[in-house]
This record gives C-alpha cells, sequence and structure tokens, in this order.
C-alpha cells in the first residue's frame, strides 16, 4: 500500500495512518476487535468517540454499528484468526490492509479491490456480506467527506504474499 510521504525514521504505515479516514477506519476495526476479545469496554467507548467526534453521535454510531457488524460477519467466516495490532499502533498488519481495501474499494467503486480483499478475509459463500457491511460503511465515511486514498489491487495482492511468508505476522488474533 502506498503510503503519504513520512518523516525521516518513520514507519510508512504510521505517515499513512495520519490521515483521519485511514486511522478512522484502521483504529475503528482495531477497538471493535479489541473490545471483542479483551472484553473491554474502553476499547468501545474509545471507538464511539473517535466516530462521534469525525461522524456526529448519530451517524458515528451508526458507522459504528456497521465496523461492528462487520467483524461479527468476518468472525464467522474468516479463513483464518482475525488479526490486530493495538489501537494506536503506528504499523498495518494483512487484515487491517484488507478491511481497507474493502473500505477504499467501495468508495472508488473498485469492486475488484472489495472483493479480492473480502476472499482473502473470508469463505467465500459469505464474501456478499462482508463486501456488503464494508460498503455501507464506507458510505457513511464519504457521506461525511472522509474519502479513503485508493489502493492498487497489486498492493493488497503484494500484502497478502508477503504476509504469508512471515510466521506470526499481524498481532493479535481473535475468532
Amino acid at each position: 500500500m502506498r503510503a503519504p510521504q513520512h518523516r525521516d525514521g518513520d514507519c510508512p504505515a504510521a505517515a499513512y495512518l495520519r490521515r483521519q479516514p485511514e486511522n478512522l477506519v484502521v483504529n475503528g476495526y482495531r477497538n471493535c476487535v479489541a473490545g471483542l476479545a479483551h472484553q473491554d469496554m474502553r476499547y468501545w467507548d474509545a471507538a464511539r468517540t473517535a466516530h462521534a467526534a469525525a461522524l456526529g453521535a448519530i451517524d458515528g454510531q451508526y458507522a459504528l454499528d456497521v465496523m461492528a457488524s462487520l467483524i461479527g460477519q468476518l468472525g464467522v467466516c474468516a479463513t483464518c484468526p482475525l488479526r490486530f495490532y493495538k489501537p494506536g499502533t503506528g504499523h498495518l498488519c494483512r487484515d487491517e490492509c484488507l478491511v481497507l481495501g474493502m473500505v477504499a474499494g467501495a468508495q472508488h467503486g473498485d469492486e475488484a479491490m472489495m472483493v479480492h480483499s473480502a476472499k482473502l478475509l473470508s469463505c467465500s459463500d459469505a464474501c456478499i456480506e462482508v463486501v456488503d457491511r464494508a460498503s455501507a460503511y464506507a458510505a457513511v465515511l464519504l457521506g461525511h467527506g472522509h474519502r479513503l486514498t485508493p489502493i492498487p489491487l497489486g498492493a493488497i495482492a503484494d500484502i497478502d504474499f508477503r504476509s504469508s511468508s512471515i510466521p506470526g505476522s499481524g498481532g493479535v488474533s481473535l475468532h
């Protein structure tokens, strides 16, 4: 995934995550999954606060509900345990990149990106439900002017290839 210019010594993912739309998606995903994995309401509160600040209370809650629904669907049909980094971490794991791929693909009308990312995360039987939920989340963000940077399909394929060659990559997991 191509990241914006970064400061010397700064990880490219950290520079990418300084963009509000990408940060909202990634840390929304991280906080939701961490809230489920650790049964800790502080993660949900952090996600709720960030979404309300960016989207308003009503749309923020709706977006968070859709993200939770997306994660719930992935929890049922993920091809492997969902991976995530601790909220606020300046790195991206494979699954976080795939969620970004689905949301960015939806916002930019890139159906190939959405479907490819969804298939890498889920079983093919539930791919449509995963894409639908990611698209609904993307629409709320876009409705408030939070447009993600487009992601080339080749970048997602490269991320998937690299992560499959690194055992245990991607932080904590939930399934």
